[in-house]
């Protein structure tokens, strides 16, 4: 369980983004970071001490044993990590203090297939979806189907590195089953994936709750709206994001919090139909997300609130103003997005008005920033 703890130090698994965001927020404790290569912009910032290489999980795993510390807080940014952690849950959590779920948890939400499942039970309203036992089952079913539908992973840990994309929209039962195969051809089964309804309106209909919860108890939130991401369609980041105040998804994932118990941070997904006219909800990732930084604009951080937590001191959420309206930005990324898809400038220029957080950009930590600007190209290849 998910318990104080008498923290005084941080290991941080990851150094794109959402780690620099973290580090900045370790309320003075001493920072290390752990790479995979030297290709990560965490590394530059004042806040890390110490910056750890290890380019397998073999490794990795190997550095964590030796440094084992149940003072320590062990902080996963990705998904990969997280079923690093998952493949030997109990150790970790009797040597270390996690920042994530019990494991039953993070089962629950690695597969969309059983958090659909688990939604649904709670009568939280989700995209209308089938699960394919064989190719031949989907043959048998595509007529069906509302199109167009979207194909994607149940898991997608390796889905987008096999295949470039996190998801592909089928417009009708031919290019559905031509996907279909192709994917199975290639070697991903098919009864790993999911036929889903598509949910039109692209980003500007994507919104999320973001929460720190101990024991299923939400102990800070924000909402907010993504309007835009990378690709556009079936996005792999946030790039512009602001906050809102949706009653209905906030309802939503506080009642996922509560019925899983769930204690760490969290990422709640959810997406407006305009059909239905109603938030569906979409998945959960585990851990810390991209524009988590957008906090601050209100007068908290989720990793301070974390070490607060854990050391008895007073919540900085308790005074924070939830009612400002505030932007974060990828700047980098985001131009390029609207380059590529050729968005309304007018809107965009609107957008950026409100814009209160930067992803990196920091006039007491400005080597991220700087760093990321240089390494970009190759970072894009790394990444895309």
């Amino acid at each position: 369980m998910f318990r104080n703890a008498n923290i005084n130090r941080m290991l941080v698994l990851g150094g794109h983004i959402q780690a620099v965001g973290l580090v900045r927020q370790a309320e003075g404790l001493p920072v290390a970071v752990c790479v995979k290569d030297g290709w990560a912009v965490a590394r530059f910032s004042k806040y890390v001490s110490e910056t750890i290489v290890a380019d397998s999980d073999e490794k990795l795993v190997s550095v964590l044993k030796s440094r084992a510390d149940k003072n320590t807080l062990l902080v996963p940014t990705s998904d990969d990590y997280i079923d690093m952690i998952s493949s030997d849950y109990e150790w970790f959590a009797a040597n270390y203090t996690l920042l994530l779920p019990e494991k039953e948890v993070i089962d629950i939400f690695k597969n969309k297939r059983s958090a659909y499942s688990f939604c649904e039970q709670l009568g939280i309203k989700q995209p209308t979806s089938f699960c394919p036992k064989s190719i031949d089952d989907l043959k048998c079913n595509v007529s069906n189907l509302q199109y167009p539908v979207v194909l994607k992973p149940a898991v997608m840990y390796d889905f987008h590195s096999k295949f470039g994309k996190k998801a592909f929209l089928c417009r009708d039962a031919e290019e559905l089953l031509s996907r279909a195969n192709a994917i199975n051809d290639a070697g991903y089964d098919v009864s790993r994936l999911l036929v889903q309804e598509f949910l039109s309106g692209g980003p500007r209909n994507l919104y999320s709750v973001g929460v720190f919860a101990v024991d299923g108890e939400i102990k800070a939130s924000i909402t907010a709206n993504r309007i835009r991401q990378n690709p556009m369609d079936f996005g792999n980041s946030t790039t512009f994001a602001i906050t809102c105040q949706q009653s209905d998804i906030e309802h939503a994932a506080a009642q996922i919090i509560k019925a899983t118990q769930y204690s760490g941070l969290g990422e709640v997904e959810f997406m407006y139909d305009v059909k239905d006219r109603c938030y569906k909800f979409l998945e959960i990732n585990t851990r810390s997300w991209k524009w988590h930084t957008l906090s601050r604009a209100l007068g908290f951080g989720f990793l301070s609130e974390v070490i607060r937590w854990h050391k008895g001191l007073e919540s900085n959420f308790n005074a924070a103003n939830m009612n400002k309206v505030a932007a974060w930005a990828e700047r980098l990324t985001d131009f390029a997005v609207v380059i590529k898809n050729r968005l309304d400038l007018n809107e965009v220029y609107k957008s950026y008005k409100m814009l209160k957080c930067n992803a990196l950009l920091s006039l007491s930590d400005p080597l991220p920033a700087l760093m990321y600007v240089l390494m970009s190209p190759i970072l894009y290849v790394k990444r895309y």
